[in-house]
C-alpha cells in the first residue's frame, strides 16, 4: 500500500486506495469461532456472593473468590512464621 500512494495524492485518496485493506480488518468471522464466550464472567443462576466476609463470617461458601485467596495467604503466612520463629 506504502508503494502506491504518491506525494500528489489528497488524504480522500488515501483513505479511498486502504478501504479494501480496512473491510478485510473489520470483517467479522462467521461460525462456532464467532461465538462470544466469557470464561470468567460469573453463573447467573448462583446465589449472590457477599460483598465484605465479615458480613457473613460463618459462611465461607459465600466469599467471593478473592476473600478466600487472601484468607489462604494469610494462613500460609501465618504457618511459615510460625515455623520459622518455632525452629530458630
Amino acid at each position: 500500500l506504502a508503494g502506491t500512494i504518491l506525494r500528489s495524492q489528497t488524504m480522500s485518496g488515501i483513505l479511498r486506495a486502504s478501504a479494501p485493506l480496512a473491510r478485510r480488518l473489520n470483517a467479522v468471522p462467521k461460525g462456532p469461532i464467532a461465538q462470544q464466550t466469557r470464561g470468567m464472567a460469573s453463573d447467573p443462576n448462583a446465589p449472590p456472593k457477599v460483598a465484605y466476609p465479615w458480613l457473613d463470617p460463618s459462611n465461607p461458601g459465600n466469599w467471593k473468590e478473592e476473600h478466600l485467596v487472601f484468607t489462604i495467604l494469610g494462613a500460609w503466612g501465618v504457618v511459615i512464621m510460625g515455623a520459622k520463629s518455632a525452629f530458630s
